[in-house]
């Protein structure tokens, strides 16, 4: 859809969650965390530039880059701390992957061409 007020990382609530983060055409990487983390603040901007890197790359169309504030929004998933980082690759998405690495925006488009379907670096 047009990048509305939201810019380029695609805002995740529970009643868009399947539909988001389950889409089988797409790399998804999501970010779950909580408004008052500070390692996710410190992570919001360098999370922004890579959101728009994929907004203007040939991948825009089949990778996703998202986030969801896990403490208002009833998640499926096992979150242990945040921010939690995972990609739900294109056809794998029962298998996600949590990233581990720095939190760099060259260390995620590393693990998103690393463990994404569509390989897009």
């Amino acid at each position: 859809g047009p990048l509305g007020s939201e810019g380029p990382v695609t805002v995740v609530v529970a009643k868009n969650y399947n539909e988001i983060v389950l889409d089988d055409t797409k790399d998804v990487l999501i970010e779950f965390y909580a408004p008052w983390c500070g390692h996710c603040k410190a992570l919001a901007p360098k999370y922004e530039e890579l959101g728009a890197l994929y907004a203007k790359s040939e991948f825009k169309d089949r990778v996703v880059i998202a986030k969801v504030d896990a403490t208002a929004n009833d998640v499926p998933d096992e979150i242990q701390g945040f921010p939690t980082i995972k990609l739900y690759p294109a056809g794998a998405k029962g298998q996600p992957v949590t990233y581990s690495g720095s939190r760099t925006v060259e260390d995620l488009i590393k693990f998103i061409a690393e463990n994404g379907k569509y390989k897009a670096a």
